[in-house]
């Protein structure tokens, strides 16, 4: 039994739903290997005509009604509302995420119960690459459409399905369908994308035994920067001035020691404002019990308390994480010549790529290091609202399948930073309400493991609440029901 099925409610909406069909259209999509690379000639576009063809015939009624439009490889959908229904004063609603997954590690294939891309389903699980990371809600978006549309639904605002297909890498998807809509001034009332798939314990906030679920209002920042030290190498019995790997070590080691700035952002303390009242840790209780005002003036420490955590860590820091060296001698007794490494930064706001790129410069100036930055268009993002009709409205229908079972309360929606990056960002230009929150849950486990690992899978009861929030969703905010 998956712990996060304690939190299901209202499993009998939509008692047409075909459940068993239901699993095996979301498997299908995990069958194409719509793996994304960081240079796209690499990608094999074919699957990617495939995954869409499969769409277009599984779910008919939303592909024979909306407009649909494909910018490079990436979808884009448009479903206009009905005359007779229609309020011009709404604005589109936007559901998105992105066809494309990441890669199986060469040599871990025969570690799959189930091979990665065989959309394997049995009487609990929906198994393979994507099951999670987001091909589910994909499906999941489609499958609420396409039961409104049968159904007769009639729609009050414009819906928009948008499909990313690089989201994994370049996210040059998700920006090509933000300029088509920008293009002809379209402006979104609420996006929804990937959040964080779970359904957790506030614990981490001073506040165990609360269950919540978070809403990703902002994103930190990306970039990766390449540090190159070159020698001609040479005979290790005279390294005399040092060599490229003993610099480059120097040089990682001095940027990641580096102290970077720590600050509880405005987001960061909206996060605590919405725990506070449940908050028991003795180290941040007195500092939330004033409510926003009180966590305002106790920023500071909070900030600290947060950057001697584990999992608070990044919320309040740039964090710097070295991830690629290359160049090493293949032999003990040769210097290595060339030498390159590549350091990770998930940068907080107040900082930019810019700041970012300028300090690592100055920390190794008197080394013979060369800096390069290599991606980092991604700055930290706009904070979106959490006052908007698109939060308040995944509030109102997550209250209704998201409760405590042993209190029966509803879950709550609280706003968070999100420290990863999504397609998200890519229509701040455009929406004021970016918002990532998944209602495909797994478990902390599964998703620890399996997002981007090993037996990737999710429970068929998860998809099909996710599929459900998404159907009351679209009646919530976008549909008049027959």
């Amino acid at each position: 039994m998956a712990d996060v099925w304690k939190y299901f409610a209202h499993e009998d909406d939509y008692p047409d739903l075909d459940k068993a069909a239901c699993a095996e259209r979301m498997a299908g999509l995990l069958r194409f290997r719509t793996v994304s690379h960081l240079d796209p000639t690499l990608t094999d576009w074919e699957e990617f005509d495939r995954l869409q063809a499969y769409m277009r015939a599984t779910w008919p009624h939303v592909f024979s009604t909306a407009q649909v439009e494909l910018v490079d490889h990436s979808l884009l959908l448009t479903l206009t509302p009905d005359p007779e229904v229609a309020d011009p004063a709404l604005n589109p609603v936007l559901l998105m995420g992105h066809m494309d997954v990441v890669p199986v590690v060469e040599g871990t294939e025969g570690d799959w119960n189930h091979d990665a891309y065989s959309g394997h389903v049995d009487d609990t699980y929906i198994w393979g690459r994507g099951s999670v990371d987001m091909k589910d809600q994909v499906a999941g978006e489609l499958e609420a459409a396409e039961y409104a549309l049968a159904h007769g639904w009639r729609l009050r605002r414009p819906l928009i399905l948008a499909f990313g297909q690089d989201e994994e890498c370049l996210q040059s998807g998700a920006k090509g369908l933000s300029r088509v809509l920008q293009e002809r001034d379209v402006r979104l009332a609420f996006v929804v994308d990937e959040g964080t798939y779970l359904v957790e314990d506030a614990a981490g906030y001073g506040a165990p035994g609360l269950p919540v679920m978070g809403v990703g209002l902002a994103e930190k920042g990306y970039a990766d920067i390449e540090l190159t030290v070159r020698s001609a190498g040479g005979h290790s019995s005279n390294p005399f001035g040092g060599t490229s790997l003993g610099i480059l070590s120097e040089a990682i080691t001095r940027i990641v020691r580096a102290p970077w700035p720590v600050a509880l952002t405005g987001l960061d303390q909206a996060t605590f404002a919405a725990v506070a009242d449940a908050v028991t840790d003795p180290r941040l209780a007195p500092l939330v019990a004033g409510g926003p005002a009180g966590i305002a003036a106790h920023a500071d420490e909070i900030a600290q308390v947060c950057l001697a955590d584990r999992d608070l860590n990044p919320l309040v820091v740039t964090t710097v994480a070295p991830t690629v060296i290359k160049g090493s001698s293949q032999a003990n007794n040769v210097m290595p010549q060339d030498m390159h490494a590549v350091i990770n930064f998930r940068i907080l706001e107040g900082l930019s790529v810019g700041d970012v790129l300028a300090r690592c410069h100055d920390l190794v100036a008197d080394l013979p290091v060369e800096v390069r930055l290599l991606a980092g268009d991604n700055e930290p993002s706009a904070v979106s609202r959490a006052d908007g009709e698109g939060f308040a409205a995944l509030a109102r229908v997550a209250a209704r399948y998201f409760r405590d079972s042993a209190t029966g309360e509803a879950v709550r929606l609280v706003p968070e930073l999100q420290t990863g990056a999504t397609d998200a960002r890519s229509y701040e230009p455009i929406c004021d309400s970016c918002l990532r929150f998944s209602a495909f849950v797994v478990d902390a486990d599964e998703c620890a493991r399996g997002v981007h690992g090993t037996n990737e899978r999710i429970t068929r009861r998860a998809y099909l609440q996710g599929v459900r929030f998404m159907i009351a969703l679209l009646a919530d905010s976008v549909c008049v029901s027959a």
